[in-house]
Order: C-alpha cells, then structure tokens, then sequence
C-alpha cells in the first residue's frame, strides 16, 4: 500500500511540473567560448601547370646518343630553370617524307596546335616554308647585331622574301681527301689530276634530275668570272673535255657512278682504297682520328680556285603567340650563343655558322682550313633549280665518265634543249 501511495505521488508530481513547464521551448544552443574560435578554411590557388615549349629538331642531333646532345641538353635545363617552363624535343627525319618540312606543311592545315615553337630545318628548306606562311619574321625578336657575327653565306641563309626568317645555327661544305703517298700537295686544279696517277672519286651519280656537289662545283669553275652559268654552252664543254681526259687515263674511279652521297666515297678514302676522294666538313671531324694517313684540301677546278658549297641547318620560330615567340627568343639566344654554339658544334662535330664560335675551338690545321672556306662559300646558284638543265648536265657528265660517249657525243645531245 505505502509502494503504491508512493508511486501516484511520483505521478502527479510529475504531471504537475509538465503542466507548469512553457510550450515549445527550443533546445539550448552551444556558443563557443572566446577560447575556442570557429576554425577558418582558405581555399588554396590551383598550381599553373608550366609552359612547354616545343622544339622539332632532326633526329641526328635530338637523340640522347647523339653527338653534342648532352651539350645542348645542359643549355635547355638552365633555360627551364631560369624560366619555368618546359622544353620538349619532338626528333624527326631531316628531309623527305615524314621530314621536318613534310611534318610542318601536313599539320598546319588540320592540327595548328600541334605545330613546334621552334623548329630546325635545313638551309634549303626556308625559302619554302617562308612562302608558305609557316614562319615568323624573326625582325621584332632579335638585335640584328647577330647577323654581323654569321658568316656571308649564313647571313644569305637567313634570309628569305627579304625578310629575316631564321638563324644558321650549323654548316657544312664537301671538299677532297687525299693520301700523302699519291700527291704531296692537294691538286687544286684539274691539270694537276690529270698528270697523276691517282684515280679521282666523287659521286656523280643519284636521280637524273640533281646535281651532285663536285659536279656543280666542277662546272662552276668552267665558267668565266663575267659569264652566265646557266646552260653556258661552252663551260659545259669544258667539263666533259676534263672527264673524256680523266677517264681515258684511267683516273675516274667508276665508283662514283654508283652513289650521289659523298659518305661512301669518304669511306673508300678510309679503307685506303681511294687516294682522293670527296668528302664533308662533318665527315672529317667526326673520324678525324682515323684520318690521320689524309690531308684535306678544296675539292679540283679547272682555274684552282676553292669553291665551297655551303650547307647547313638554320632554326625558326613557328608559333605566332606573342608570349610563346618571346619565350623561344630567348630560347634561341641561349642556343645561339657564342660559347654555347662553339661547345655544342665542337662537340656534335659540325661547323658553327658564327665566327666568334668558331674562333673558340681549338686551333689546328682543318679548323683554319674551314674558317677560309666559311668566309669564301655560297649557297646553291639559283640557276641549279632548272631541271632541265640538271637533267642533260647530268646525263652528259655521266655518259662520258662511264665511257658510253665522246665528250663531243655527250655535249651535243646535252645542249640540243638549250
């Protein structure tokens, strides 16, 4: 009984105080205390992603076994370094199908995005890629006080629909190798050819339509100072007389009918089976060790006077981005340098096209050897793009070489076209 009294007296207590209690009082509410502040959440800025610069180079000098690649490699991270970006070396054939002016010509129309900043191309290919609008004046990037320091035929190179559109950067030129054993001096003239005993081997050969280095440089030197080379008549006499008289003594290795390229002949000259022989610049330089039993001289003329025909790479800025194109100017000056380009040349065993470069390398008899004929060379004559004239120069010179014709035979049927 006492349990129950006791529990309805909980009851009604308990209703009682509910009955007093206001209606709908909310729950109370935590403040924090001046000790415990709200934490703040800053919103972090998202990290740029870095500029990437794209430079198309040929594969010869853009593989990381490449001579003087650890070189230029050494100039692209300082410049990454000092301007945060990124530089990407896309390598590519130097000329042809798939090339480097094949590559720019197909992917300008369908994926500009895709095209280089920077791109390396070869000296004869400027002129094409200028026309066809796929690079910048390089006038409002550069001091032209660069220019000062190229060398005439490089200054030439850089220019094309008179406008500075690039930046020799390498050269090269074909020139004669012969042993010590068969001539004591280098036959400057082909009278001196003609009174050895020594077998003469170029390349005449290759497509119908070209001309091979030595065959130019020969016919050139058969032309009067104040005469025209194109379809001169009698300079083209001249020159197969010469070859009829070569080959009738015996002293034209027929070799030479088999190639275009100046690289096998160079490799007869090493395997001491040609006692002259052409060759290039860069050939002697990248085996100069085991050309060690050679001398060197400019290649054989009618008048003995060295000509050099001048070859080589030049770069060139592709993207018309005002930001970018300043990025790669800057790019070019650090390549360009003089002591960055002597160090990358010497190494990569190419001729610099500055002469401050050049200057830097160490001294010996071929380096002088080539200083004079940088200073003397010249690029391809204009007159050399006549097909025709290409055409029956070549097909004459080869005929009378390989004995199938008569000087007289072989100039007639050539100059009948003209």
């Amino acid at each position: 009984m006492k349990t129950s009294l006791a529990l309805l007296s909980a009851l009604l207590a308990a209703i009682l105080l509910a009955a007093c209690a206001p209606a709908n009082t909310p729950a109370p509410t935590v403040l924090p205390t001046p000790e415990t502040p709200l934490p703040l959440v800053t919103a972090q800025p998202a990290t740029p992603e870095p500029v990437r610069l794209t430079l198309w180079l040929p594969d010869w000098m853009a593989r990381e076994e490449s001579p003087g690649y650890e070189s230029m490699w050494e100039i692209l991270q300082a410049f990454e370094k000092k301007q945060g970006v990124q530089v990407d070396i896309v390598p590519k054939l130097p000329r042809g199908p798939g090339g480097l002016l094949d590559w720019l010509q197909k992917t300008q129309p369908v994926a500009p995005s895709l095209l280089p900043d920077i791109i390396a191309l070869p000296y004869q290919d400027i002129p094409t890629a200028t026309q066809a609008d796929l690079l910048q004046p390089l006038t409002p990037l550069f001091s032209e006080n660069i220019l000062d320091d190229l060398y005439p035929f490089a200054q030439d190179a850089s220019r094309a629909k008179d406008a500075w559109m690039s930046l020799p950067f390498a050269a090269d030129f074909e020139h004669l190798a012969f042993q010590p054993a068969a001539l004591s001096e280098p036959p400057a003239t082909w009278d001196v050819i003609l009174s050895s005993n020594a077998p003469y081997l170029f390349p005449f050969g290759g497509a119908e339509s070209s001309w091979t280095d030595a065959l130019l440089l020969h016919y050139l030197s058969a032309v009067p100072d104040d005469e025209d080379p194109h379809r001169n008549r009698e300079a083209l006499r001249r020159l197969l007389d010469f070859y009829e008289d070569a080959y009738r003594k015996g002293l034209i290795d027929p070799a030479g009918a088999q190639t275009s390229n100046p690289k096998d002949a160079w490799e007869s000259a090493l395997q001491g089976d040609a006692p002259l022989a052409e060759t290039t610049a860069s050939l002697w330089l990248a085996q100069q060790g085991q050309a060690a039993f050679l001398r060197f001289g400019p290649t054989p003329t009618r008048d003995g006077r060295g000509r050099y025909l001048m070859h080589g790479w030049a770069y060139a800025i592709v993207t018309a981005d005002e930001t970018r194109q300043n990025l790669a100017a800057q790019l070019l000056t650090d390549l360009m340098a003089t002591e960055s380009l002597a160090d990358w040349s010497y190494r990569a065993h190419v001729l610099p096209a500055r002469r401050t470069s050049l200057m830097q390398w160490p001294a010996d008899e071929f380096h002088t050897f080539a200083s004079e004929a940088l200073e003397q060379g010249f690029l391809q004559p204009s007159f050399s793009q006549d097909k025709e004239m290409a055409r029956s120069v070549h097909q004459a010179a080869l005929a009378v070489l390989t004995g199938r014709m008569t000087a007289k035979e072989a100039w007639e049927q050539a100059v009948a076209g003209w």
